[in-house]
């Protein structure tokens, strides 16, 4: 069997999940020389020269803008709001 024959083999196998014993089995393929080309053609995968990157935008969060509200209950606790959109919740929250 030739180069080309054994490379189609070693994809094939690849996409299968079939162990290489279970393979060559299947396909009557000696075991230790499905090994070696394994082995021979898996070093001949071309590896890329830079991995693929995605560009990412980040933005940094808005910087508080300090107190914009606090809010007192009877029972002493005090809720600081100084997120715009906290503060925009309240009404809703409180049933305003």
């Amino acid at each position: 069997m030739n180069q080309q024959k054994w490379q189609s083999h070693v994809s094939a196998y690849e996409k299968s999940s079939q162990s290489k014993r279970a393979y060559t089995h299947k396909h009557n393929l000696s075991y230790s020389k499905f090994l070696y080309w394994h082995r021979k053609l898996s070093d001949q995968t071309p590896v890329p020269d830079a991995p693929d990157f995605v560009p990412v935008d980040i933005k940094s969060p808005a910087a508080p803008t300090g107190n914009l509200g606090v809010l007192e209950f009877p029972n002493g606790i005090k809720l600081v709001i100084n997120s715009p959109a906290l503060l925009a919740e309240i009404p809703g929250l409180m049933g305003l």
